[in-house]
């Protein structure tokens, strides 16, 4: 069962990460009914800085930081109706190693991510990325609208309904299946759009072969389209959230192998950095 129940959130108090809290309504009518809250003090690259840094007090300032802000997010939280758990004391040390950690007791994890700015660079964090590639259990990668200037950053919804549109990224292997009931579910609880998108870079795949997806979700009584285009996947990925203007991207970690695959690092890794849109990918069967 694909189960949203228990999200944790890890969070370095940055707008970046603050965004996935816009999407509270959305998560809470999609089944999210516990949200633990991680802040990690990052202490893994101190070991690069020049002597004399003062480690301890650093560490303390750090926490006194989310000492002061951290019951406002639990607070907003609480005031959706949900629970909220924070993970203390604050683990220190290598932010990625301790969010995974955490992690194996939620459902999945969402998490924050510097998005592409003014100049369209590629801007991962590279706590996010990590987390996406070891993480055992599904990440939700938030990206955000962002506008900087002299006054700092500010961060804005990339989309006004998480789960009004959803595009799958559909390769007939397991993660994706899984992607496809993640996807399937929440459709029967918001009323969302499904497009499944099966690209292949050899065309070897017939959309008849569609067929036993598309009688599934018309047993399941909701809204979709399945559609099978040629072209790098990646790309025809992208291409196609902007043009069905897909508030979220869901797509799988793993493929089939060469020539039909979503392999984090050749396809998904590019979606998950490059998209404007909410990426959740899909992780199985590891835990």
């Amino acid at each position: 069962m694909a189960s949203l129940r228990k999200m944790l959130y890890p969070t370095d108090l940055s707008p970046y990460s603050k965004v996935v809290l816009d999407f509270l309504d959305d998560l809470k009518e999609v089944g999210v009914e516990e949200i633990g809250i991680v802040f990690v003090v990052n202490t893994s690259k101190l070991s690069t800085v020049a002597g004399g840094f003062d480690v301890g007090k650093y560490i303390e300032l750090e926490e006194k930081r989310a000492e002061e802000e951290i019951p406002g997010i639990v607070d907003l939280i609480e005031s959706q109706g949900l629970k909220a758990k924070v993970h203390k004391p604050y683990p220190t040390g290598n932010p990625v190693a301790e969010i995974i950690k955490i992690a194996n007791s939620y459902d999945f994890i969402a998490i924050g991510a510097r998005g592409r700015g003014i100049f369209k660079e590629i801007l991962l964090g590279s706590v996010s990325e990590g987390v996406v590639r070891r993480s055992k259990v599904p990440v939700y990668v938030f990206k955000s609208k962002i506008e900087e200037d002299e006054s700092g950053v500010k961060c804005y919804k990339p989309c006004e309904k998480l789960f009004k549109r959803i595009l799958v990224a559909y390769d007939f292997s397991d993660h994706s299946k899984l992607c496809l009931e993640y996807a399937k579910t929440i459709a029967q609880k918001v009323n969302s759009e499904i497009f499944v998108l099966h690209a292949d870079e050899d065309d070897s795949c017939k959309i008849d072969d569609l067929q036993s997806v598309e009688s599934d979700l018309k047993d399941s009584k909701v809204d979709f389209r399945s559609l099978k285009v040629c072209g790098s996947p990646a790309k025809v990925i992208l291409q196609k959230q902007k043009e069905l203007n897909a508030s979220t991207i869901f797509i799988g970690s793993r493929g089939l192998g060469l020539g039909k695959a979503l392999i984090l690092g050749s396809v998904s890794d590019p979606v998950v950095r490059m998209s404007e849109v909410p990426v959740f990918v899909c992780k199985g069967g590891e835990r």
